[in-house]
């Protein structure tokens, strides 16, 4: 397994990145706040995001937290002590991080235990699939701190829940649990807390058998879809699918299918 750790050991490190054959797992490392979000840990998530981009053996991005904890929300002791200019940037630098997890290529996961909150919350809404344990607490407490979310925040939520149940978030404020996290569509699964990580290991097994070439095609025709459908009717669809027939993958696939097994994609 290669290890790349942006800080000076595994246990100073902010954000630890882990490369095992087509998987990336990339964890946050502030377990003494649980997992609180800060410049640092911005940054050196841009930073290792950045560098996996452009690896297309990588299938599959799996996020989580260390310490039992995903994410508290942003490092309000930071926050205050920032001026205006310091808020902006702080404001650039997480956006920035956050459109290339959004951004990336191959599917991701947030697996998340405990709390999501805040920016923690919105960093999970920045997966494509969010599996959580069944003591999960997931929430928007922003209304109780005095902060008005972000315009890419809010849309991340309106489009996983819809601009109602987005408004009874930000506005109430209030933690929800995983069950009703569910219900709203905020999280696709529930498990135990003691099987979570089981559980979004089999799911990750399960598309790196896939092709990752399709995988990557389909996910950006979906992105496109959901900004804006009428994009998709002008865009280069017919490109996507020559894209994908001119590939191994695509032999490889109907080959195996014709023969009745299961395919060996790269």
């Amino acid at each position: 397994m290669a290890i790349k750790q942006w800080g000076l050991d595994r246990n100073m490190a902010f954000v630890i990145f882990e490369k095992d054959d087509n998987i990336l797992r990339v964890s946050l490392n502030r377990k003494s706040v649980f997992n609180a979000v800060n410049t640092q840990v911005l940054k050196e998530l841009a930073s290792g995001i950045k560098e996996h981009g452009g690896d297309s053996n990588i299938k599959a991005l799996m996020l989580f937290g260390q310490g039992g904890c995903f994410a508290s929300g942003a490092d309000i002791k930071e926050l205050t002590g920032l001026d205006e200019e310091g808020i902006r940037k702080f404001h650039r630098l997480r956006e920035k991080t956050f459109s290339l997890l959004e951004k990336f290529p191959s599917p991701t996961f947030a697996a998340i235990e405990k709390y999501a909150l805040g920016t923690g919350l919105e960093l999970a809404l920045c997966c494509d699939f969010r599996i959580a344990g069944d003591n999960a607490q997931l929430g928007v407490p922003s209304s109780k701190l005095g902060i008005v979310e972000s315009y890419e925040y809010i849309t991340r939520l309106v489009k996983a829940v819809g601009p109602f149940q987005t408004k009874k978030l930000i506005m109430s404020g209030e933690r929800i649990d995983a069950d009703t996290a569910f219900k709203i569509g905020l999280i696709e699964e529930i498990t135990p807390p003691d099987t979570l990580f089981e559980r979004a290991e089999s799911l990750l097994a399960n598309i790196v058998n896939n092709s990752g070439i399709a995988m990557r095609l389909s996910k950006k025709a979906v992105e496109v879809c959901t900004k804006d459908p009428n994009l998709f009717y002008v865009s280069d669809t017919a490109g996507l699918m020559v894209s994908s027939l001119r590939a191994e993958d695509f032999k490889e696939g109907t080959k195996a299918f014709l023969e009745k097994r299961n395919a060996k994609f790269k």
